[in-house]
């Protein structure tokens, strides 16, 4: 690829009507999209390769658009992004991402790195090329709003030279003033926050990630130094879930026990029982301190068991719109922004957890509706195969999240955007297999190698499973298809079913308007399913099926390593075996019965 004529530009460019246009790229296909896209009435486009010395490129020349092609080894494409977003003098400097295709984990992963757009090698040009003048322009003004924010900050300061401080008397009516509005300003804030976590729990699909969100945003909305989620099954209330901050300090760990074997009967006797029972809540300032004649009693397990002091409690039935109560939302120990005690929840905590409870409950009983339909999906899928066993499914969801959490956290993708990915990936890894409800018993369950026509009937699984989810009804559908379509694709291109639309037919090139032929290759195949493929493989080959026994790990653990490159993503192989140890875990956590 060749580079225009290196010139420092930082000075020249700014006198400019014409924006300067700087692509780093070490790929032809992105230098060929732009020449195409950026015309000279556009931008003044230069190119350089994407190296460590990017950024001192960059920094020199003052664009007003960059653009970063991220592919090819390491991850300097993301690095670089961060680099120019931190930087005083590029901050502001619209940022496009390139990647050869338009995989949505890249573009979170892009868009947390501070990217402005991102764009594919797929994307129309003429698409490209209204975005790209769009974002020169937003550059260029960016350019002339620093110049006058300059002008005006000279101008700002010949005024404060000039003025006379303020009286004594003019600091007390601005202190009152403060003071008058700082209780709207915090009712405000926890209105919004509210509006704000029930918006992000619409957006949580495991039920096992949602009860942690619930517990966790609840405690920080309303300043509670511990918490307890109560699942209601049946006649009795499961402790599904716990967080405490006194335990985590006292032991340096976030884990706190979480009696998940620990049921309480749903009865007036004990506080969550009698709020589960009655459908009101309850607001005590100690906990040890209950009158004599008071409807329930504290029950001392959890203090007990843990050296906890439990005083303050604030506990709210979690009930649908049917008068229906799945579960009781608990609150202990009441303390203040900087973290000290509160003698007790207060009536405004009442009044507002009680709308947050609201929203959790239907976020609950949505996430239940949706892990009952997954549930079935698989049962459905497990009485055909016998390999698509519940076990085996929860330890491929299990090793996929703790593969994806690393490749997630090697390029900074954090908070709500990575956990609602994750929440998409478990979904999507537990159903991988659905379409296999298509194939013949006789062929699923053969205990013996499948000639050449039962594999080709076997193939057909993964367009079968696709289609359950083209309706995109809920945000998992397209995880879920992406994972069923291409989770036997190789690294090497060498997987089925390639490129093909849901019918089996082959897809069109847009730029070569030929027939793509061949399996999907390196980072065309979307991330999940490149994920799940190795998750699959592993637990496939250390667990006994119908046509072979188990291997012994060390051969099993040879051939995935083996395999870096050709079937599987390498820096997934590279993952896997820096996470072993916790995929082990995954591995024991899930026996077959």
């Amino acid at each position: 690829m060749s580079e225009l004529p290196n010139k420092n530009r930082s000075t020249m460019n700014q006198s400019l009507d014409k924006p300067l246009f700087i692509l780093a790229s070490n790929e032809s296909w992105a230098s060929d999209l732009l020449r195409t896209a950026v015309t000279s009435d556009i931008a003044q486009l230069e190119i350089i390769r994407r190296d460590d010395q990017s950024f001192e490129r960059i920094l020199r020349d003052a664009p007003s658009v960059v653009a970063v092609e991220l592919t090819g080894p390491g991850t300097h494409g993301f690095d670089l992004l961060r680099a120019l977003a931190s930087h005083e003098d590029t901050k502001d400097i619209p940022c496009i991402a390139l990647s050869p295709l338009p995989d949505p984990l890249i573009r979170a992963a892009a868009f947390a790195a501070s990217a402005e757009d991102f764009m594919s090698r797929l994307s129309e040009p003429d698409e490209v090329s209204t975005r790209v003048n769009t974002l020169a322009k937003l550059g260029m003004a960016h350019t002339r709003e620093r110049m006058a924010e300059a002008e005006i900050a000279i101008l700002h300061k010949r005024l404060h030279d000039r003025a006379h401080s303020l009286t004594d008397s003019e600091r007390l009516v601005t202190h009152l003033q403060k003071s008058l509005v700082v209780d709207s300003a915090l009712h405000r804030n926890r209105v919004d926050g509210l509006v704000a976590i029930g918006m992000e729990l619409n957006k949580v699909q495991d039920i096992h990630l949602l009860m942690d969100r619930i517990l966790s945003e609840a405690r920080s909305l309303i300043g509670a130094d511990a918490g307890t989620v109560y699942i209601r099954e049946n006649k009795s209330l499961r402790f599904a879930y716990a967080q405490n901050d006194t335990i985590a300090n006292r032991t340096g760990s976030n884990d706190v026990p979480r009696f998940s074997s620990y049921l309480l009967p749903v009865t007036e006797n004990s506080i969550a029982g009698w709020v589960s029972v009655s459908g009101e809540s309850v607001n005590i300032a100690n906990a040890y301190s209950l009158e004599p004649g008071c409807a329930f009693q504290f029950d001392h397990s959890f203090d007990r068991i843990t050296g906890y002091k439990t005083q303050s409690v604030l506990a709210l039935p979690l009930r649908t719109s049917l008068g229906r109560t799945v579960g009781v939302l608990q609150l202990i120990n009441a303390k203040d922004t900087d973290g000290r005690s509160r003698p007790r929840f207060t009536d405004s905590d009442q009044s507002l957890l009680s709308h947050f409870a609201s929203m959790a409950t239907v976020a609950i009983e949505r996430t239940q509706l949706t892990e009952s339909i997954i549930t079935n999906m698989l049962r459905m899928t497990e009485t055909r195969d016998p390999i698509e066993t519940g076990p085996h499914v929860k330890r491929v969801a299990g090793i996929a999240a703790v593969l994806f959490e690393e490749w997630a956290h090697r390029r900074g993708l954090e908070g709500p955007a990575f956990e609602r990915q994750r929440d998409r990936l478990l979904i999507a890894a537990r159903l991988h297999d659905v379409g296999k409800v298509g194939v013949s018993d006789l062929i699923l369950k053969k205990p013996a190698k499948l000639d050449a026509t039962e594999y080709e009937a076997v193939k057909k699984h993964v367009i079968i499973g696709a289609k359950f989810f083209l309706d995109q009804q809920t945000e998992f559908d397209e995880s879920s298809r992406e994972v069923a379509l291409n989770h036997h694709e190789r690294w090497d291109g060498g997987g089925y079913p390639g490129y093909v639309d849901l019918n089996g037919d082959l897809l069109v090139d847009p730029i070569t308007r030929q027939p793509k032929l061949g399996g999907k290759k390196g980072e065309d195949i979307p991330l999940f399913a490149r994920v799940v493929a190795i998750a699959d493989v592993f637990d496939a080959l250390s667990h006994k099926r119908c046509y072979k026994e188990a291997w012994i790990e060390r051969r099993v653990l040879d051939t995935i390593r083996s395999e870096a490159g050709h079937q599987f993503d390498p820096e997934l192989v590279d993952i896997f075996f820096a996470k072993l140890s916790g995929i082990r875990d995954i591995r024991e956590l899930h026996p077959d019965g």
